[in-house]
């Protein structure tokens, strides 16, 4: 029988927003999104292990804080301990990094999966938000080493 940890993160209101969005659309639980983006991230970071202070996470204010709770079985949460370990950033932080640079595939993904027509969100606010962020953005590629598909 599989243990589950339930537990939660601070979110962006702007992601927290998307992932709510997805979650109707794609008839999925915001923790299987939230999860996806995760290991997304993850599998796309190729940095090896980080070390001394980090402090971009400071940097990052939104407009609002909203609690994602999400549950994680034995596997996951030892995946994300280690990220968080490795990496010497919080799961917050690491799904905001995700959000920044995976969300359209993320989405895309799902369209495929589920043989959804084309989604019909609202990119703009969501690019513009990338934009804004490009110096944070820039940051977390080098530091990272995070691959992009595009």
């Amino acid at each position: 029988m599989r243990k589950y940890l339930n537990t939660s993160a601070n979110t962006d209101g702007m992601i927290y927003d998307a992932i709510c969005f997805a979650a109707e659309k794609y008839n999925l639980s915001q923790s299987a999104i939230f999860k996806d983006l995760i290991m997304m991230m993850l599998s796309r970071a190729c940095a090896g292990r980080i070390t001394g202070r980090l402090t971009e996470y400071q940097n990052h204010s939104p407009e609002r804080w909203e609690t994602l709770y999400y549950s994680l079985d034995d596997e996951q949460n030892e995946i994300f301990s280690a990220a968080r370990q490795r990496y010497k950033i919080s799961i917050s932080k690491l799904a905001y990094v995700a959000f920044l640079f995976f969300w359209k595939d993320l989405i895309r993904k799902y369209e495929e999966f589920f043989k959804k027509e084309k989604c019909n969100e609202d990119f703009n606010s969501y690019d513009r938000h990338v934009k804004n962020n490009q110096e944070f953005i820039e940051n977390f590629k080098k530091r990272l080493e995070i691959i992009q598909l595009e």
